[in-house]
Parts: C-alpha cells; sequence; structure tokens
C-alpha cells in the first residue's frame, strides 16, 4: 500500500490539471472565496465546534470525537465552498487573459494553490481525527499509526495547521483574501 500523503498529492495536482484549463484569472476567483471562507471557519471555530462538541444535540454524532466534528466542520464546508465557487458564478481576477502555454503554465499553479487550500485542509483536519479511525481491509492496524515521518512534516504547513499555530496567520488569510476581492470588485 502506497503512503497516504501520495493520494493527497495527487489531488493537489488534479486541481492544478483543473487550473491549466480554467486560467490563472478564474483560479484567483476561487483563490479568493477559500481564503475568506477559510478564515470564517477558523473564527467560528471555537464557537461552533467547541460548544457542539461539548454540547451536542441528539443526532448521530452524539459522543463523536472532538477530532471528528473538527473535521465534518471543515471539510463539509470547504468542499461546500470550493465546489459553489467552481460550479457557481465565477468571479475572475482582473489580469490579462492568457492562451496557449502561459495559460496553462500559470493556471497550474493557481489550481495547485487551490489544491493547497482545499486538498490542504480537508487532509489536515482529516488527519487531527486520525482519519476517523478507519482501519484497511485484512489488516489489524489503524492508518493513522501507518503514516510516515513525510506526512507528519508536511500536515505541520496545511492551511489549518498554519492558523492554527498562530494568531497572525489567520488575518494573513483575510488581507490576502481581501486584497483579491478588492482587485476583483475594482477592475
Amino acid at each position: 500500500m502506497i503512503p497516504v500523503e501520495y493520494l493527497w498529492g495527487t489531488l493537489i495536482v488534479v486541481f492544478g490539471v483543473i487550473g491549466m484549463v480554467r486560467g490563472l484569472w478564474r483560479e484567483l476567483g476561487v483563490t479568493t472565496i477559500v481564503l475568506l471562507s477559510l478564515f470564517a471557519l477558523h473564527v467560528g471555530q471555537e464557537l461552533i465546534v467547541d460548544n457542539f462538541a461539548h454540547n451536542p444535540p441528539l443526532g448521530p454524532l452524539t459522543g463523536a470525537p472532538d477530532g471528528t466534528i473538527y473535521a465534518l466542520y471543515y471539510g463539509v464546508t470547504i468542499c461546500f465552498v470550493t465546489f459553489i465557487s467552481y460550479q457557481g458564478i465565477t468571479l475572475e481576477f482582473p489580469v490579462k487573459k492568457q492562451g496557449g502555454l502561459l495559460k496553462w503554465f500559470f493556471g497550474f499553479f493557481g489550481g495547485m494553490l487551490n489544491g493547497f487550500l482545499t486538498v490542504g485542509t480537508i487532509w489536515n483536519v482529516v488527519s487531527d481525527a486520525d482519519y476517523f479511525g478507519w482501519v484497511p481491509l485484512g489488516s489489524s492496524f489503524p492508518i493513522s499509526s501507518t503514516v510516515t515521518q513525510l506526512h507528519n512534516q508536511v500536515v505541520q504547513y496545511l492551511p489549518v495547521s498554519l492558523m492554527n499555530s498562530n494568531d497572525i496567520v489567520p488575518y494573513i488569510f483575510l488581507v490576502l483574501g481581501m486584497i483579491l476581492l478588492l482587485a476583483i470588485i475594482l477592475k
């Protein structure tokens, strides 16, 4: 079995390929929404997740570990926001629309950034939830106890870990998102 970080890395590269097709101007529109959403999720984390984990309503999550609630909070929300950003009305960043190889080149890196923000967030919170205690078929050990050293090093630099590591980093996400949003609005 291959290390799980290869799966996450492949998904980030898939976002890069999608960016090649869409172009940098559209990818930066998605980046804007995802950055602002990550900031909002971070701010609401204590209010919603911590309160929900300690005072759960009746339902399927009653008694769920805090990591699972945390992963569902970030994972479901960021998937929904990213889906709407890609499929809904697309914000377009006011840069010169490229064609050919330049569109592919810049679009790839814009897509990789969105992949890092989206897939990286999901990777981060699922890892923090110990992969929900998932046990591969035919084995007697959980996947979270078999992650590699590379996995553990990379998880430290994913979006949620970065925002939780320092009080300033969430505001960097906010400022970058606001700068991109203002550039889009003030074309």
